[in-house]
């Protein structure tokens, strides 16, 4: 006897052979052509619906990793150089001023007259 997906208001059959409580569509988070692909590659499956559902997730659950890892980053770069500055000033360390520029010698200057 077949049963039917678990998800509020969905009344798709499943095979009996089918391991997972949902169906692929409603296992797979997401939204989009993206969903879509991975609904069609745990249907595709079959049986091995569950393993491609899990190895989906991971992949979403990595992506976000990397994508945290890489704000922190970027955070912990901007606070360490702002700590170096606050470091200079508190070592007594005036803020570097620029070099005047020299004025260059006019003809006028460059030869005097010898008297």
């Amino acid at each position: 006897m077949a049963h039917k997906c678990t998800s509020r208001g969905c009344e798709f059959s499943l095979p009996d052979t089918y391991p997972l409580d949902k169906c692929p569509w409603h296992m797979v988070p997401g939204r989009g052509p993206v969903k879509i692909a991975a609904a069609l590659a745990i249907a595709a499956a079959g049986l091995g619906g569950g393993l491609a559902y899990k190895k989906f997730k991971t992949h979403l659950h990595e992506k976000q990793l990397r994508k945290e890892r890489k704000e922190r980053r970027q955070r912990d770069a901007a606070a360490s150089e702002q700590e170096q500055r606050v470091r200079a000033v508190r070592n007594g360390a005036a803020p570097k001023s620029r070099k005047r520029r020299r004025k260059r010698k006019t003809a006028a200057t460059k030869s005097k007259p010898a008297e």
